[in-house]
């Protein structure tokens, strides 16, 4: 039996405007519900436009801004605080609603994360090599090291690419072996629903939310975050922020922090449909199907 109602998909695709509409279908219906945001990079402070945090609406969102962008976190403390948020979310007779496009949280709940201690010394190491000499230079070990991990993850999910060496070097075997406890342990069943949208109508979207978040002041909220926090915060060298850095910083064009806005979300969305579409999702080109199947199944799912 499922245990929550997860909307997936792209990026821009419109999972957050899709899971309120969803919420008020159901207030209407007067069942209230909560949402949970599955999103690596919300879940921090201040890093507020780049990462499209929702809009303060009339419906409690959860695990969004709760970090300091100098915490550590992990798949795998998402993992317990997210099956925590359902249970709790349940047991007040309301329905818990995930909603995000980070593919590996997901894979966290249902299927567990192998909780393996970190090695500070490792880890430390392998930030000082990224710092030096940039992401790509990880992505390149892991490929030599674990080329099935690759398969995986992001080259841009420079935390998790650090987990895979991690791993692999101290205990000899993949992630992809340690990371997913198959057949073991609590089975957190979601009911994944996601989006369809076309390659053509993607790039608009995502070319509408590159433009409107340069006018909220993208710019200047990373020129806060630099000033503040420095140049090795990892999310400063995430998607939507990296380019503004790099253009702040006089190595790119203004022109060239667009474009290069513009490609790497629409290269990330592209991935996040291809790792979702193997995880079982039921894909709707149209909205209002997805969110009609979305109130029938809650009704008739959720246990």
């Amino acid at each position: 039996m499922f245990q929550a109602l997860a909307i997936v998909g792209a990026t821009a695709s419109g999972k957050s405007e899709i899971a309120v509409k969803i919420c008020s279908r159901l207030r209407d219906n007067g069942t209230e519900a909560e949402l949970i945001s599955v999103d690596s990079r919300k879940i921090y402070k201040y890093f507020d436009i780049g990462t499209a945090k929702p809009p303060k609406v009339n419906f409690k969102w959860h695990l969004v801004g709760i970090l300091e962008p100098t915490e550590k976190f992990s798949a795998k403390k998402f993992e317990v605080l997210a099956k925590k948020l359902i249970k709790e979310i349940k047991e007040q007779n309301k329905i818990p609603i995930l909603v995000g496009g980070t593919w590996l949280y997901y894979r966290a709940i249902e299927k567990g994360l192998f909780d393996e201690p970190e090695d500070k010394s490792l880890r430390e190491r392998l930030e000082k090599k990224l710092q030096q000499n940039g992401k790509e230079s990880l992505w390149d070990m892991l490929k030599k090291i674990d080329p099935k991990a690759c398969e995986k993850l992001h080259p841009n999910d420079t935390f998790r690419i650090i987990r895979a060496i991690e791993v692999k070097i101290k205990t000899g075997r993949s992630i992809l072996e340690l990371g997913w406890k198959e057949g073991k342990g609590e089975k957190f069943p979601l009911l994944k629903v996601g989006i369809w949208r076309s390659a053509e109508e993607l790039k608009r979207r995502i070319t509408q939310r590159v433009t409107k978040q340069i006018q909220a002041g993208l710019i200047e909220e990373t020129r806060k975050l630099y000033e503040s926090f420095g140049e090795s915060t990892p999310l400063l060298k995430s998607i939507a922020y990296l380019e503004p850095y790099l253009y702040i910083r006089g190595k790119i064009s203004y022109d060239e922090m667009v474009k290069m806005m513009i490609k790497r979300n629409f290269k990330y969305g592209k991935y996040q449909i291809k790792v979702f579409s193997r995880d079982g999702t039921i894909w709707f080109k149209n909205e209002q199907e997805l969110i009609n199947f979305s109130i029938r199944a809650l009704g008739k799912l959720i246990m």
